[in-house]
């Protein structure tokens, strides 16, 4: 998140300093418009380079028994384990030894248990995945109708030669430039942001995949 602009602010940035940005600006709002989906395409806001893939299917991770109908939540255990594994703070390591010692600990339940628990994992990691790219989209979108309002901003000094660009309608006195600037520097900061938020879905179903491989060897 962006910090809100003072009133007082004015022209921080030295000129010469935001051309780059301002090439960024034109180069990913025409790169938009050349491959843009169709409007009711959740694709025309995907912000990242990876490929939009929405909700994962069981038979991209999971190749053991059928999950369908299983009420997981109503074992206390089950889903004690299946919040563990889910958090990204607890290493693969660490659940790759906790799902062997459950194995064992189960006896002839063993299977039903560890099916229960790849089950739980399945929606709760599925769901965060895609929490994260409903909030990518939302992201996308924003960034996207700031890249039009730098356009549009950027555009208005140009109307006519020699001309001085208009002022905006406030009691304070700061100019389209100045909106322009400070327009700039928040795409900058939102598009810096994206590199690590981008690899987010993936490492999810990457967690995904290798829970779901712990567990299927230890149904063996």
């Amino acid at each position: 998140m962006h910090a809100s602009r003072p009133a007082t602010w004015r022209r921080p940035w030295r000129e010469a300093a935001l051309w780059p940005i301002a090439f960024t600006v034109t180069l990913e709002a025409a790169s938009l418009v050349a491959g843009e989906p169709r409007a009711d395409s959740p694709e025309r806001n995907w912000p990242c380079h990876q490929i939009l893939v929405g909700r994962l299917s069981v038979a991209a991770v999971w190749s053991g028994p059928s999950i369908e109908g299983l009420a997981w939540r109503n074992d206390q255990a089950v889903a004690d384990i299946v919040a563990r594994f889910a958090a990204r703070r607890t290493p693969l390591e660490d659940a790759e030894r906790a799902i062997e010692d459950f194995a064992q600990s189960q006896g002839a339940g063993k299977t039903e248990k560890l099916v229960s628990v790849f089950a739980g994992l399945f929606e709760t990691l599925n769901d965060e995945r895609s929490q994260v790219i409903e909030g990518l989209l939302r992201f996308g979108a924003k960034q996207k109708e700031l890249a039009e309002k730098i356009r549009a901003e950027n555009a208005l000094p140009r109307e006519g030669p020699g001309k001085e660009p208009p002022r905006a309608s406030r009691q304070d006195g700061e100019t389209v430039a100045g909106d322009l600037e400070w327009d700039l520097r928040v795409f900058d900061e939102r598009h810096q942001s994206l590199t690590y938020v981008c690899e987010t879905p993936t490492l999810i179903e990457q967690r995904l995949f290798a829970l779901a491989r712990f567990i299927q060897r230890s149904l063996e």
